[in-house]
Order: C-alpha cells, then sequence, then structure tokens
C-alpha cells in the first residue's frame, strides 16, 4: 500500500513581512498573532527556535510553506536577516562582510 506525505497548509492567521524586516522579527510576528511565544510557535511547527535563528533550511521551509511567504520574499527577508557564507563570513544585501560586522553571534533573551 503507497503512504502518501500530509498536505501542509498555509496557517489560516498570516501576515505579509514588513519592509527591511528580518527572519527572527517575522517568525516573533506570525508567533504573536497566532497566540503563542516564538520558542513554542516553532515547536507546534515541528523544529526548534535555534533552528530558525540558524536559518536551516529544512525548517525554513516548513516555516515558509505555512506562512505562506513566497520565495522572493523570503529571499529579501534573509537579505536583511544576513545569511551565513561559511564560518566568519555573512552575505548581508548581496555584499559579503566579516560576520561579526554585521551581527553578533551571541543572541541574549
Amino acid at each position: 500500500m503507497k503512504r502518501s506525505t500530509p498536505l501542509i497548509e498555509t496557517l489560516p492567521l498570516a501576515v505579509e513581512p514588513s519592509e527591511r524586516e528580518t527572519l527572527p522579527s517575522f517568525f516573533s510576528r506570525m508567533a504573536a498573532i497566532n497566540g503563542t511565544d516564538a520558542t513554542g510557535f516553532a515547536l507546534d511547527l515541528g523544529f526548534s527556535f535555534k533552528r530558525i535563528l540558524n536559518q536551516e533550511r529544512e525548517a525554513m521551509d516548513i516555516f515558509a510553506t505555512r506562512s505562506g511567504l513566497a520565495p522572493g520574499q523570503l529571499a529579501t527577508m534573509l537579505s536583511w536577516t544576513g545569511e551565513p557564507v561559511g564560518d566568519v563570513r555573512m552575505k548581508f544585501r548581496g555584499e559579503v562582510f566579516v560576520s561579526r560586522a554585521v551581527r553578533n553571534p551571541i543572541i541574549r533573551g
């Protein structure tokens, strides 16, 4: 018997990203409108919040699908967030910088 994969649907409560919004900011906003915090929202989607902060492809794909983000919207958001390039570099708005010049790797909260 062939087993089908479950269909991942867009969340009923979703918003558009704001201009120049970063991935953690948009993720937190999506969590808030869905009545939870970022950590709980990530767990509800099936991964940890740390996986979003580390921009792991699988977690970002699930989040993009569930939040209704188009590939261009996600790419723009990541350009404002900064994307890791190797161990000590980060691409921000199409330019490569030493990562600590753009974002401190330690997040406190």
